[in-house]
């Protein structure tokens, strides 16, 4: 089996770390806080399943700062080329996944749970013993740094013995002898729980004969009185036949006397009814006569009313047409109004915007400026730039005398103003002369000047006026001509309406033709009221024979039918008549047939053989229900009897094993750990005695003694010498340890094995020592031990390692 490699994302300091493994010894090296124990840490947890918090106190700790999440891969693969890959990741939820290498890619196994993925790595790491992956690489194939001596020093024999028959897992054995001693009394208490419920329940069973006997006899009351309720059945049967039959004979008897009460007063209805129906018929007769008389009258009656519905109608359309002409008549008015009011407000806007015109004309006549006013406006930039020109001529002026004067200042004093020296040229001539000629000269320019510039700003002033007329009259104008442009829309849309007064002259020439027409057509109903008057009166000539037309006219046209319903009346007389002579005839049979002295007589037989069942049924039903309660007694009892056997058997069964534990207690479980702590002692001390021979490079004999004490055996003046514990150097315990943790990882057949700083306490010969026998094994040879594992893991910065080993591994 071999680790081929192992991707850590987000684990403690390794954000994304990827190392590949060869066969053999490899070595991490690097600084401290690299993470090289994280690496063995990280293997751990996800091939054998430790639990983070067996390296940090809490898991969050085993991620990355500022990481949620973290996960860990481990690709392995076994001697027979099968590739696996385990991955399991930390945080909430966990998952645990172990994938199989088909083709090239590799497939998710489907576990239901982690046990199972825990079940199936046991199987191909070839770890199955009783105890979980985790447990095996924490004890023996990966301990701790901190836990690499620990059980070796454990100063208390106990406690050192407890801890080493966990690793070598024979302390179930003790475990077991403690444990029994509680069953033991767990036994004995329940045998005598089970005795005290025994006795109890025998006093219940002594009753279990008598109520035996008591339900043997309920049972033959109980077929006894069956019996005779049977019999008294069987004659209440053969009276309900008899009763039946009679019965039956009353009930023809009163039905044909029902009957006949019935057809007798359909009789007596009948003659009624055909009275009644004789006197419907005369009067249907009469009605006929009457309506063949008013016929006529009827007739012209109802002509006379259609006339005047129809002369209505027209009434109607009359005065639609008076409405109609009022409104053509209003209609004309309000169009002839409209004219005149439209024609005089277009005649008025014409002259007002005739005079607005005139009005227009005058003020732009008003407006106009002389041509004088115009060219001083225009003069006035050419004024204003000869302004600015002579103000820079004063400007000039001033510096020039301001310069002369400061040169004045300078040849008072006799000084050169350009060389700051005394000037020669001036030494006969005083300079004032010199300067007050050129004074003089600069005040007569400065004086013209000034003369000149107030001139100019006089003309600039009034150019400056006239300009701003010039502006004012331009927005007037302006202005103007705004208002003439509206005078001009104004005048357009008057012309508009102008013309549209011919299309009203039109509209009102339409109407009133219409308004003509109207009254034409309205003077062909002139006649009208006459003609109503007209049809009114042969109306009312004509209303009684109509009235007594439609009074009998119902009556009239149902003597055909009932003169039929007589017929009929009579003919169903006929038959009621003929019905009751038959049933008079069956009638008096039955009455012979009958006879209610015999109908009395069964009736009473069956009432008093009723109560006498009714008797027998609620005797049967009681000794039932004693039956039954009897029954359910001798079943409890008797299940009592069987719980008595049960538990007397369960009794006798905890004694059997009670005396099976105190044999194994005092016979095996007290003595097989001691025995297999010596057996396992043995083997691993013979191992590591080589080993430890490499490794010391000194004749010495380790041991590992009782309650597996280190033991260093030599000779010293041909005496031999026994050493343990206190009496060893560091060196030696480390070595002892190292020796005896490779012999125990050979024991349990671990292929695999991880050693962190296995050389700290070893002096340089020892380290040197010790990694040569690592190498020893590797290639294995005889004289140390057999070559057992495929893959070993170290962390050292020791050089001894950087010869023997297959790969080393620097972290940084």
């Amino acid at each position: 089996m071999q680790i081929l490699s192992i991707h850590l994302k987000n684990i403690k300091s390794h954000r994304d770390t990827e190392l590949t493994f060869s066969t053999g010894i490899n070595v991490l090296s690097g600084p401290n806080g690299v993470g090289k124990s994280t690496i063995f840490e990280a293997i751990g947890y996800a091939l054998f399943g430790v639990d983070a918090q067996s390296f940090v106190g809490n898991v969050d700790r085993f991620v990355t700062i500022g990481e949620k999440r973290g996960e860990i891969t481990v690709v392995f693969q076994l001697t027979d080329d099968e590739c696996y890959r385990v991955s399991r990741t930390v945080g909430t939820p966990s998952k645990w996944l172990l994938a199989k290498e088909v083709g090239g890619y590799f497939e998710v196994e489907e576990h239901k749970d982690s046990k199972e993925t825990e079940a199936r790595l046991k199987e191909l790491l070839g770890l199955k013993s009783g105890r979980s992956l985790a447990e095996q690489f924490e004890l023996v194939i990966g301990p701790f740094q901190n836990e690499f001596l620990g059980p070796f020093v454990i100063k208390q024999p106990a406690r050192r013995r407890d801890k080493f028959d966990e690793i070598l897992g024979i302390d179930t054995w003790r475990k077991t002898y403690n444990e029994t001693k509680i069953l033991a009394s767990a036994i004995k208490a329940k045998v005598d729980a089970l005795e005290s419920a025994i006795e109890p329940l025998k006093d219940q069973v002594a009753e279990l004969p008598t109520k035996k006997d008591e339900h043997k006899i309920a049972r033959q009351n109980l077929e006894e009185t069956e019996a005779e309720l049977k019999v008294q059945q069987q004659k209440l049967k053969e009276l309900e036949t008899l009763l039946f039959d009679i019965n039956k004979r009353e009930q023809d008897y009163k039905a044909l006397e029902v009957e006949i009460g019935t057809l007798k007063a359909r009789i007596d209805n009948g003659k009624e009814k055909i009275s009644n129906q004789k006197l419907l018929v005369s009067e249907a007769d009469q009605a006929y006569k009457v309506t063949l008389e008013t016929a006529f009258g009827k007739t012209a009656f109802e002509q006379a009313e259609a006339r005047l519905i129809a002369l209505h109608e027209q009434v109607k359309i009359q005065r639609q047409l008076e409405q109609e002409i009022a409104g053509l008549n209003n209609q004309v008015g309000r169009l002839g109004e409209r004219f005149k009011v439209e024609s005089q407000a277009i005649e008025k806007a014409r002259e007002e915007i005739a005079a607005e015109e005139q009005t227009l004309v005058e003020s732009r006549k008003a407006l106009d400026i002389d041509e004088k006013q115009q060219e001083l406006a225009g003069r006035l930039p050419k004024i204003r730039s000869a302004i600015d020109r002579v103000r820079k001529q004063l400007g000039e002026l001033e510096g020039r005398r301001a310069g002369l004067e400061e040169g004045s200042e300078k040849l008072a004093e006799g000084i050169c103003p350009f060389f700051q020296e005394p000037c020669l040229n001036i030494a006969e001539k005083p300079p004032g002369d010199v300067f007050s000629t050129k004074f003089s000269a600069l005040d007569k320019e400065r004086q013209h000047q000034t003369s000149g510039l107030e001139k100019l700003e006089k003309e600039e002033m009034a150019a400056s006026h006239a300009n701003d007329q010039l502006k004012e009259v331009a927005v007037k104008l302006k202005g103007l001509d705004v208002q003439v442009e509206k005078l001009s829309q104004r005048r357009i849309a008057n012309e508009v309406k102008a013309e549209s007064l011919v299309v009203l002259q039109k509209e009102e020439a339409s109407v009133q033709q219409q308004f003509t027409d109207k009254q034409k057509v309205l003077a062909t109903y002139s006649r009208l009221q006459a003609d109503i008057e007209g049809a009114d009166k042969d109306k009312t000539k004509y209303q009684k024979e109509r009235d007594l037309y439609v009074a009998n006219q119902k009556q009239a046209t149902e003597l055909a039918q009932r003169r039929a319903d007589l017929e009929n009346f009579e003919k169903l007389f006929k038959q009621l008549q003929d019905e009751l002579i038959v049933k008079n005839e069956a009638y008096s049979k039955a009455a012979n047939e009958y006879s209610a002295a015999e109908h009395e007589t069964l009736r009473k037989q069956k009432d008093e053989l009723g109560l006498a069942m009714g008797a027998s049924g609620e005797k049967v039903k009681g000794l039932t229900a004693d039956v039954a309660r009897l029954a359910t007694e001798i079943d409890k009892l008797k299940q009592i009897e069987k719980d008595i056997a049960a538990k007397q058997n369960q009794v006798k069964s905890y004694k059997e094993k009670d005396e099976l534990i105190k044999f194994l207690r005092n016979r095996v479980f007290r003595n097989v750990s001691a025995y297999l702590s010596e057996r396992f002692r043995e083997e691993i001390s013979q191992r590591a005695n080589r080993i430890y021979r490499i490794i010391a490079e000194v004749d010495e004999e380790l041991a590992w003694g009782d309650d597996y004490r280190i033991v260093l055996r030599d000779m010293v003046d041909g005496e031999l010498r026994e050493r343990v514990d206190d009496q060893l150097s560091g060196g030696q315990i480390m070595s002892a340890v190292v020796a005896l943790r490779l012999a125990m990882l050979q024991t349990i057949n671990a292929r695999i094995a991880f050693f962190d700083e296995p050389t700290s306490n070893l002096d340089a010969s020892r380290r040197e020592n010790l990694a040569h026998a690592f190498r020893a094994i590797d290639v294995g040879k005889e004289e140390v031990t057999e070559h057992w594992y495929d893959q070993l893991f170290l962390i050292s910065h020791d050089v001894a390692f950087t010869e023997v080993t297959d790969q080393i591994l620097t972290l940084g």
